[in-house]
């Protein structure tokens, strides 16, 4: 069988490409089916991970500023990422990016997956129907752990019987978080299953085998966050880093550069991209993240860490940092920065015996999920 993914493999963002890689990775090396990542952006994901912001705007300004202050910087995390992609990930060829382009490649798939990362959040800029399939009717359609983000989609649609109709086209229909399985199962009248993120389908020595992932050494704290302009939070990991005697390191160069995170001792690692990530994920001492895949590998490799946010930037909707640590047994690990505090219980250690349990039967119950779709 041919497999096309569609998910969000071009994306200069670590968990997006790591998911990617690792479900095509999957397919092909233990499902043994032919399977490649569609080759496709559209113009909106285009414009927020090239160098300049082409949208007329005050932050499209204020971005294409720091952009040209700070070129040099902006090109060396570019390039990195493009060489991840170029190296690591198994590309269709052409490079699409209209669901008319798309609709002309389908029938060369026996099978489309659409997922994971946030594909399904109707209010993500570079999602859209496309990663609904909806380019196809012909084409066997499985959804893999896709996620809705923090979004409603039966509030935020536009048009609610599109959807549904586009979701009753599909095989096999799975989510990645609570809350999206209830939407959807409300709007589709179908069970929807919630199924890990590709991410957890490999084991930390599968990981290391299949990517050439550095060794770190030293002790050292890895901040993975999305926000790096808060006064506050960079105040308190700074803090944290000096009563820890442990240095802190970013692979976020962008914002390094941009935020001046260096006067908060807050270092910038040598490399970016996702094998700095899974290099510094594996050899942490301590790991402070705002994100989903920075808590999902920190509790794959068994680091300790803390998942923050901060008063007023909690959606109830997004669920996305506590089911990930519901599902592994570790909800007191998410906390606000401000409450986070540079003594022995920031480096409280973790049993991670039974995170790794139910790890194992994630990983069963989402190979099994993938065996039912193949059949």
């Amino acid at each position: 069988m041919k497999i096309g993914i569609l998910t969000f493999q071009a994306s200069h963002n670590c968990g997006s490409m790591l998911q990617a890689f690792a479900l095509q990775y999957v397919i092909a090396n233990k499902f043994h089916h032919e399977c490649e990542l569609i080759n496709y952006a559209n113009n909106v994901s285009r414009n927020m991970y090239g160098f300049f912001d082409h949208r007329i705007n005050r932050a499209s300004i204020k971005r294409n500023f720091n952009t040209l202050f700070h070129l040099r910087t902006f090109k060396e995390s570019f390039r990195e990422y493009e060489d991840f992609s170029n190296k690591h990930l198994v590309l269709s060829q052409g490079d699409y990016r209209t669901g008319k382009e798309l609709s002309e490649i389908a029938s060369k798939y026996d099978m489309i997956i659409a997922g994971g990362d946030q594909v399904w959040n109707v209010c993500c800029a570079d999602a859209g129907k496309e990663f609904y399939l909806n380019f196809t009717h012909d084409v066997r359609k499985v959804a893999y752990s896709p996620s809705l983000g923090g979004t409603n989609i039966l509030k935020k649609a536009d048009d609610l019987n599109v959807y549904k109709q586009l979701l009753s086209e599909f095989e096999h229909l799975s989510v990645r978080e609570p809350h999206g399985k209830m939407w959807l199962e409300e709007l589709s009248g179908r069970e929807v299953k919630i199924i890990a993120d590709p991410t957890l389908l490999l084991s930390p020595e599968e990981w290391c085998k299949a990517l050439p992932v550095p060794e770190i050494s030293g002790k050292f704290i890895f901040n993975y966050a999305f926000y790096y302009d808060r006064f506050e939070t960079n105040r308190i990991i700074h803090k944290i880093s000096e009563e820890t005697g442990m240095p802190v390191y970013t692979i976020d160069l962008k914002s390094h550069a941009i935020h001046h995170l260096d006067k908060y001792g807050i270092k910038r690692y040598k490399y970016t991209g996702p094998l700095a990530f899974l290099g510094l994920m594996q050899n942490a001492s301590l790991v402070l993240t705002q994100s989903f895949h920075g808590t999902l590998f920190s509790s794959l490799f068994n680091r300790p860490f803390w998942s923050y946010n901060w008063i007023g930037m909690h959606n109830p909707d997004d669920d996305r940092a506590t089911a990930i640590l519901e599902q592994m047994g570790l909800p007191d690990r998410y906390q606000m920065i401000d409450d986070l505090k540079a003594n022995d219980e920031i480096l409280r250690p973790i049993d991670f015996a039974p995170v790794n349990k139910r790890i194992e039967d994630m990983r069963a119950c989402a190979m099994d999920y993938l065996a039912d779709c193949f059949k």
